[in-house]
């Protein structure tokens, strides 16, 4: 019987010890769908994580999730949450590991009906006021990372014809002297392209939508709220309070006072009533000033014959070591090219909250465009390519653009 060498055994031992280390620090995942417990809907944008860790995803608009954390983090608590309904929480180890069958019920959160008492003396505008002063001190100052996935679509009267994904880090630095604030660098990217594509949706696009979504208040007072322009909307606060991480939400409306406002819009503003924060915000551009955008920007679609006619954006934040992060955040823009309808959704989510010291992305490495995406022409719409970093699930008719490569 022959001896191993001693070098050998050493080698040996290297590689077993390495190999139980990635072991053990490996991943686990689990996927499903979230629903509504009472009308069994699927239930879309519900955040699906370990909140204490920082880390997550969301849900897509079928209710499907797919979520990867670190095996070590497995006694955690998965906290499912979005505004209305009850938080679901539970330890991750409670299912089995890399359950792709999950069904989670989120039970409907009971809103609590106030009086008109209580409309008044808690004055809408007030509230909205209270909340943008303290923006400071409700979301990071400190330079961070968001590690994140973004997603772009296009479609052609419903049909998917074009889908970007990339695996993207944003920088913030909101220090005064900042050179750069915000920073997005791609880590990995794809696109499919539908051969189906109609000639007049030929350059319309955002050149850099993950860069316009990426943006949040953590930045600063939104500009159509900034200074003198809060003064461009009247605020009304709904007589019911939501419900979003266990905490009442006020609900306020806000809508243009003068139609002739330059990019005016009317939405909401859902508040946390325990600290001001504001844990999401919703609008919609008032048709007639969809406009502003196509004159804004330079590109080919700007100079076709094009009629707007919808633009929709949300954001939503999450709770983390006492501060308010972006948790997802979506523009929708659909637009009629004569018997066309082109529709752009951007979409943006945080998997993952880490420290920086503002100089982790170098500008060099700052994403340009998304037409700098690899096109991907092999007919398999797989998430391998992703690694152990969360993303949106594609939807199923998403998938069906892998037909027409």
């Amino acid at each position: 019987m022959s001896l191993i060498p001693c070098r050998s055994v050493l080698f040996l031992f290297m590689v077993f010890l390495y190999s139980f280390n990635s072991w053990g620090q490996g991943y686990l995942s689990l996927a499903g769908k979230v629903s509504d417990k009472s009308t069994k809907l699927p239930i879309s944008n519900a955040y699906v994580g370990i909140l204490s860790k920082g880390t997550g995803t969301i849900t897509n608009i079928e209710g499907s999730f797919a979520f990867r954390f670190p095996k070590i983090t497995s006694d955690s608590s998965l906290v499912v949450a979005v505004i209305g309904y009850k938080t679901y929480s539970i330890k991750a180890s409670f299912f089995p590991a890399n359950q792709k069958d999950i069904s989670i019920e989120l039970e409907p959160a009971q809103p609590q009906i106030v009086g008109e008492g209580f409309v008044k003396q808690f004055e809408a505008s007030t509230l909205v006021r209270k909340s943008l002063w303290k923006i400071k001190k409700n979301y990071p100052q400190t330079p961070f990372l968001l590690a994140g996935f973004y997603q772009e679509t296009l479609q052609q009267n419903g049909d998917y014809v074009k889908v970007s994904e990339a695996l993207v880090r944003t920088e913030k630095d909101l220090r005064p002297k900042a050179v750069v604030p915000e920073k997005v660098k791609v880590l990995r990217a794809r696109t499919f392209e539908g051969t189906n594509r109609s000639k007049k949706l030929n350059g319309y696009e955002f050149p850099n939508g993950a860069a316009i979504v990426a943006h949040s208040i953590e930045s600063g007072i939104p500009e159509y709220l900034n200074g003198g322009n809060i003064n461009n909307y009247k605020f009304e606060l709904d007589d019911s309070l939501l419900y979003y991480m266990e905490k009442s939400v006020y609900q306020i409306r806000f809508a243009a006072i003068d139609s002739g406002i330059v990019a005016a819009r009317n939405g909401k503003i859902f508040i946390n009533s325990t600290d001001s924060a504001i844990v999401r915000i919703e609008y919609e551009f008032l048709p007639q000033h969809i406009v502003d955008i196509f004159e804004a920007d330079k590109s080919a679609f700007n100079k076709k014959k094009r009629v707007g006619k919808r633009l929709f954006a949300a954001v939503n934040y999450k709770p983390f070591n006492k501060k308010w992060y972006l948790q997802n955040s979506e523009m929708l823009l659909e637009t009629q090219f004569e018997d066309v309808v082109g529709s752009i959704h951007l979409h943006f989510v945080t998997n993952e909250i880490l420290k920086s010291n503002g100089n982790l992305i170098p500008e060099g490495d700052m994403m340009i465009s998304t037409d700098d995406f690899p096109h991907q022409t092999v007919a398999k719409y797989d998430e391998i390519i992703w690694g152990s970093f969360n993303f949106i699930l594609p939807t199923e008719r998403m998938r069906l653009i892998k037909d027409r490569l």
